[in-house]
């Protein structure tokens, strides 16, 4: 026993006797949670502790901060693990996605999806500290950083897929215990670029061939492959880097030049595409047991808190050059999730080049690069492959000079293999895996292989040299050529050669020598089918979501052939208006005219139905009903043409809730109730108004009405019923299992380990009595064994019955024998004497025989013929202890 914890040497004593024991199987329950701590949880985390708090509580505090609608509402979340407390102070934040999120399904269909279970905060009374992740029912999963340390938690179910038991639902572990299980197998390889020789020339080749390359055109692909190729260490120039991104050249700056459009208008944000793969559904599909809506919610929080990872370290770093550049930051504006059923037999549909189970990771990047991505900052894929040589990620990598990395143009090249043709690609691209040599990514690995990739797209190449490639106690940088595990100060941080190389290409950007693609934090999105501010419309991303001819589309196709001055989400000069715009507007991009009456909106109970005039592209205002008309069930009237004023605004009153403080009967908390103006002790029910307002009855409120002070609702019954209401199973487990109960309990157990082992070993012996006292009365097919005995036979003699147990065990053998004698007995009789009857054994009949030498029964006074002495010889021993049996002569 390893681990000092008193239910773990109450395991260990006691373990081969607990199997047989339901009492205290469910007592080693509490000491799960002992159990596993200081327990390895995969290869990449060496220590970890399990987590349990209440959920439950936590979900209704998650509701409660959901309904509010400027999201100011604080969510707690408190628990104790590695010797600390932890009290988070969480409020909702969607500050990583785009106000105009687009989030596509399988095959470009757009997704409802709720980003209010996003959260970020501190730790209570750590000004300092930064917490960020999500909560889904009640489990918090992601990352708490503080200067005494930094921590994970995420849920159980994603390393214990197969545990039923809901005793902790999540584990937490340090930073610092995130390990590199596999640094063993890159040894001998040096710190250099990972790329092959073979793969490097290619994607020269390719970079070189764009059609507005300039002469001295060099442009490197970075793969981070963890098992480098010596081979390819002669043919890689270490210092070409220099050539054109010296990390000691002059710039000239001066702090005081710096222009003043920088700090008033900045333009920091970098708009992100991140997709994932069938292989990435399949593996998150699975762990939520095929549960579609899940499985989407599971994999935004992923993009979620890889985003704010990304954030928390590019914008507490300063890539200042000729201008300051600071404060960059990363907003997702379109996620596509593709499921697995195309890389399933039978699929008729468009294929899905991403279903490929064989494909390395050039070839992979390839597929990503040659779509169009030039709408956004920079392109990602999420994959779940276990690519060759341990590699991570493969991105592009940027330079001043070139093309390629961030805000990269769709482009034409030419593809030098076997036909020479050409390809266009974008370059603004890179993927990451989160499997590795068959073991699944922890989130800090995952966090820093997306930081370091985006770090290449910005224009960093692998540190060099030696002064920025440290290694030693502190680590080594996030540009280092080798995955990291991250668990050193210096993993998170860029080296100097980096913030030189990054900075060149943001200077380069500013000068407009580059695309500049960045964006402020908030702003309209062409492409989301929303017609905002600046936009005449908007009929989708490109061509595939537009389906009409008004309108041009985010992406504007070059084989479409767009005429000259064309911009997206603006009308063609002939267009009068978009039907995106309205119900009004035709196919024709005209406004559908009056004579044709077309009907845009449906006659309501507070307004009148409305026709398109020919005027606009939007459908007119209806002509509201008269004010004060009743409406939703006569409990609602009409103001301005909405059901949205109390019935009690007639009579000059105010609506009041009845309250089951006063009232007990559930069907009254549901009849609308008035009350005079600021007067609350005046709240009636309108059956008691009934005279005054001239109706017969009380008014019920509608189903779905909130009742009793927005404590309840009212159902289908008109009965009032309290939200959440639990049923007596659930209050049931709410009083066993409540987490209150289980924590004091656990801490008594702790405390009066001892007494607990003599409850256990009592627990025991009883259960042992009990089964060998119900033994002699359970039947048995077994035909040597001796008959059982009747429970009613124990009732009304029970001292008789202990005896025959006693003899039993003592004496086996002579059961068998006088069973057979038994037998015997009514079968040898051939003079017609009288016998003993027929089933005379131990335990039935009354008849006693008087002892005969040697403690043998006597042989019978009846003519019949008596078995031979030696038939049952040694059946009765002598001693005090023998029962004595007397046949009696019938």
């Amino acid at each position: 026993c390893q681990v000092r914890c008193p239910c773990y040497l109450f395991l260990c004593s006691f373990i081969s006797i607990m199997l047989y024991d339901t009492v205290i199987v469910n007592f080693l329950i509490l000491c799960i949670p002992c159990i596993h701590a200081g327990v390895q949880l995969n290869n990449y985390v060496r220590h970890y502790e399990p987590l349990s708090y209440d959920a439950k509580k936590v979900h209704e505090n998650h509701i409660r901060a959901k309904r509010d609608v400027y999201g100011d509402e604080s969510l707690h979340i408190d628990f104790t693990s590695h010797g600390r407390a932890f009290r988070l102070r969480l409020k909702r934040d969607t500050s990583h996605f785009s106000p105009d999120l687009v989030v596509d399904g399988p095959e470009s269909v757009q997704e409802d999806i709720d980003l209010s279970h996003i959260y970020s905060g501190k730790l209570w009374g750590d000004d300092e500290s930064h917490v960020f992740g999500a909560v889904q029912n009640g489990v918090f999963d992601g990352k708490i950083v503080s200067a005494s340390g930094n921590f994970f938690v995420e849920k159980a179910k994603k390393y214990f897929p197969l545990n039923s038991n809901n005793f902790f639902h999540s584990v937490i572990y340090s930073e610092d215990d995130v390990i590199d299980p596999f640094e063993d197998r890159r040894k001998g390889y040096h710190a250099g670029c990972g790329v092959t020789d073979k793969i490097f020339q290619e994607m020269d080749r390719l970079q070189r061939s764009a059609v507005d390359s300039p002469s001295y055109y060099r442009e490197h692909a970075h793969n981070d492959i963890d098992n480098y190729d010596e081979s390819a260490e002669d043919n890689w120039d270490s210092k070409g880097w220099e050539k054109y991104l010296p990390l000691n050249h002059s710039r000239g700056r001066d702090k005081r030049s710096f222009p003043d459009f920088l700090s008033k208008n900045p333009k920091t944000t970098c708009t992100l595409y991140i997709r994932t793969d069938p292989l990435f559904w399949a593996r998150f599909y699975k762990s939520n047991h095929e549960d579609v809506t899940a499985t989407r919610d599971e994999i935004i929080v992923l993009i979620s808190q890889h985003v704010a990872a990304l954030n928390n370290i590019y914008q507490n770093t300063k890539f200042d050059g000729k201008y300051p550049h600071r404060m960059m930051r990363f907003e997702v504006q379109r996620i596509k999730i593709d499921d697995d059923r195309a890389c399933k037999p039978g699929w008729t549909n468009k294929p899905n080049e991403f279903c490929r189970p064989n494909i390395d990771v050039s070839n992979f990047l390839n597929l990503q690069s040659q779509e169009d991505h030039e709408s956004f900052c920079l392109a990602y894929l999420f994959t779940y492959r276990d690519f060759t040589g341990g590699t991570l990620g493969l991105a592009w990598v940027a330079s001043p000079t070139s093309a390629g990395g961030i805000c990269e143009k769709y482009k034409e090249y030419t593809d030098r293999g076997s036909t020479s043709q050409k390809v266009k690609r974008s370059l603004n691209t890179g993927i990451i895996t989160f499997v590795n040599y068959n073991s699944p990514v922890p989130p800090k690995v995952s966090h820093l292989t997306l930081a370091h990739e985006i770090g290449h797209n910005f224009g960093s190449p692998h540190d060099y040299p030696s002064h920025c490639t440290p290694g030693s106690r502190d680590g080594n940088y996030i540009m280092f050529a080798s995955a990291t595990s991250g668990d050193k100060p210096n993993n998170s941080k860029f080296s100097s050669c980096s913030i030189s190389n990054i900075s060149q290409v943001l200077d380069a950007i500013t000068e407009k020598k580059k695309y500049d693609c960045f964006t402020r934090n908030a702003g309209a999105f062409c492409g989301n089918k929303i017609v905002e501010t600046g936009e005449e419309c908007d009929c989708g991303y490109d061509y595939k979501d537009c389906t009409e001819k008004c309108c041009y589309p985010r992406a504007l196709a070059a084989d479409r052939r767009p005429p000259p001055g064309a911009e997206m989400c603006k009308r063609p000069p002939s267009a009068q208006c978009s039907p995106s715009e309205g119900i009004c507007c035709a196919s024709s991009c005209t406004f559908v005219s009056a004579y044709e009456k077309l009907k845009c909106a449906e006659e309501t109970e507070c307004a009148l139905e409305s026709y398109c005039d020919g005027t606009s592209s939007t459908c007119p205002k209806p002509r509201p009903r008269k004010d004060k008309t009743k409406c939703n069930g006569g409990t609602q009237i009409c103001l301005n043409g909405e059901c949205s004023g109390s019935y009690c605004l007639i009579f000059n009153m105010e609506r009041c809730f009845l309250s089951s403080d006063n009232v007990l009967d559930k069907v009254k908390l549901c009849e609308l109730a008035c009350q005079e103006p600021g007067n609350s002790s005046s709240c009636r029910s309108t059956k008691e108004m009934s005279h005054l307002m001239s109706i017969d009855g009380p008014i019920m409120l509608q189903p779905g009405s909130p009742c009793d002070n927005y404590q309840g609702y009212c159902d289908v019954f008109q009965k009032c019923r309290a939200v959440d209401a639990e049923g007596p199973l659930l209050r049931l487990k709410n009083l066993l299992f409540n987490h209150k109960n289980l924590t004091t309990l656990k801490e008594w157990v702790t405390r009066y380990w001892w007494a607990v082992m003599l409850i256990g070993v009592a627990v025991i012996i009883v259960m042992g009595l009990f089964i060998k006292c119900c033994a002699v009365h359970t039947p048995s097919s077994n035909p040597k064994a001796p008959p059982h005995i009747k429970i009613q036979d124990t009732l009304h003699h029970p001292i008789t019955t202990l005896r025959r147990m006693s003899h039993r065990n003592r004496h086996p053998h002579a059961q068998q024998h006088q069973h057979r004698r038994s037998q015997h007995a009514g079968r040898y009789d051939p003079q017609g004497g009288h016998g003993p009857p027929r089933g005379y054994g131990e335990g039935r009949g009354q008849y006693r025989r008087p002892k005969g030498p040697r403690g043998q029964p006597a042989p019978s006074r009846s003519s019949g013929i008596w078995p031979a002495p030696d038939m049952i010889d040694g059946a009765y021993p002598s001693g005090p202890n023998v029962m004595e049996m007397r046949h009696q002569k019938l």
